[in-house]
């Protein structure tokens, strides 16, 4: 059914990065109108040439904007923006929906919650799932945590960005679940380079050694990382110190709920050795570098 109260809600974006410039433009495709900040003034340009309308700081953006998605680096960047001096949270109306798209630490999304209500604002913790190309396409999963009448609300805006919605349970537990796909996603670069380095050094034709693999269940993912790990492609889709951020916000979820971590606990210090190793800036496939 139409609504026509989606026609009067003024939308913001905050976050025009990789992912973020892509979402914000599908928006603002569909919505024809959309007010942006982003701490870097350049990466606002494509967007006003596309008729964004820029805003000097999160606050005034706030003023302007009755629904506000989020797609911001870290946990310290999103509270920044939010409870900062200059933040929305200094700005926003009474019933502002912040759409958080970020992956941040779950205690910090139900801090934020709390700190919304406070404030009489809707907070959903809303990261995706996606690489640039979905973020382009509009294809993304999204899997959010809040309350479940904010996620009614603002399921209609969510569609204008992915194609498979999930509401997940009260605050903080999007951001969980997030936070346990990446820790899974991060493993595998390091598994496939492992595995393609055992079977050069025991003398086995590697060509014929990923033809029979790619016959088994991991085929998707070995198709998928082959061009990185085996080719050696790491133009950055996603940032390798972007993935050990959430490496070690999944370690640290995994040990507040006193969880034993065999396999996160070596994935963090393989990453951490990617960094030392001067590997930041490449997609997080370059994990597998550490091999050498």
């Amino acid at each position: 059914m139409f609504n026509f109260k989606e026609i009067f809600m003024e939308i913001g974006f905050i976050g025009l990065g990789a992912m973020g410039s892509r979402i914000a433009k599908n928006i603002l495709i569909k919505r024809k109108k959309l007010n942006v900040y982003n701490r870097t003034r350049e990466k606002l340009t494509s967007l006003v040439e596309l008729g964004a309308i820029p805003f000097n700081s999160p606050k005034e953006l706030a003023k302007n904007s009755d629904i506000i998605f989020l797609m911001l680096s870290n946990s310290e960047a999103v509270k920044e923006v939010l409870l900062g001096n200059d933040g929305c949270f200094y700005g926003a109306k009474k019933d502002t929906y912040f759409i958080d798209l970020s992956t941040i630490q779950p205690k910090v999304s139900k801090y934020i919650y709390t700190k919304a209500k406070e404030k009489g604002y809707h907070y959903l913790d809303s990261p995706v799932l996606g690489s640039i190309d979905r973020a382009e396409q509009a294809t993304l999963t999204i899997i959010v945590g809040g309350d479940k009448e904010d996620f009614d609300f603002i399921w209609p805006y969510l569609k204008d960005i992915g194609n498979s919605i999930h509401y997940i349970g009260e605050s903080g537990s999007g951001s969980k679940l997030k936070l346990i796909v990446n820790s899974m996603f991060a493993q595998f670069p390091l598994v496939l380079a492992e595995s393609i380095n055992i079977a050069q050094k025991s003398g086995l034709d590697l060509n014929i050694a990923l033809n029979v693999l790619k016959e088994t269940a991991f085929a998707p993912a070995i198709k998928y990382f082959e061009e990185r790990v085996v080719k050696k492609d790491f133009s950055p889709r996603f940032k390798l110190e972007l993935m050990l951020k959430d490496v070690s916000y999944a370690k640290e979820l995994a040990d507040d709920g006193g969880v034993k971590t065999l396999i996160l606990d070596k994935v963090k210090e393989a990453y951490e050795l990617a960094v030392k190793q001067g590997h930041t800036g490449k997609d997080y496939s370059a994990v597998s570098l550490i091999y050498g």
